[in-house]
């Protein structure tokens, strides 16, 4: 019997490449969330800084441009920080329709490997059943032809 040939072996190496690029994709996209979040946590670290900095010049006492310079600092330094937190959630959300693309290739994927099992367990079982049939024929010529020996040497 000849050796077993999956037909759809080639849709199925196609879906394993498709699933494998958006796992890269992915990947590529929560490192830029992860990355946002590093910046982000260095803002509010330098917005912490300038906030204790500037505490501590007043209780030291500063000029009034002094102090409007450090609010319109920290304001600013805010509104950044706010911006940034919104790009990051752009950025999650982006990722997470990464996700769902590479969990539903996932999803085709593994039914595509079932399917391939599926086809090749039959394949094994009526191979097995072959084989059979043949042992079984070859065991009865076997013996026919023994029979057949044995009589033509009676006669």
């Amino acid at each position: 019997m000849k050796k077993f040939a999956f037909a759809l072996d080639k849709v199925l190496d196609y879906k394993g490449q498709v699933e494998n690029s958006l796992r890269s994709e992915y990947a590529q996209k929560m490192a830029k969330v992860k990355k946002q979040e590093v910046y982000i946590d260095s803002l509010i670290s330098q917005f912490a800084g300038c906030r204790n900095e500037f505490e501590a010049r007043k209780k030291q006492g500063c000029t009034v441009n002094l102090m409007v310079s450090y609010d319109g600092y920290l304001n600013s330094l805010r509104k950044q920080i706010e911006k940034e937190k919104q790009v990051l959630t752009e950025l999650r959300i982006d990722a997470e329709k990464k996700r769902e693309e590479m969990v539903a290739a996932k999803v085709e994927t593994s039914s595509f490997e079932k399917l391939k099992e599926k086809k090749q367990l039959e394949y094994d079982k009526e191979a097995a059943k072959k084989e059979e049939q043949f042992i079984d024929e070859f065991v009865s010529n076997t013996a026919n032809s023994a029979r057949r020996e044995a009589l033509a040497a009676q006669v």
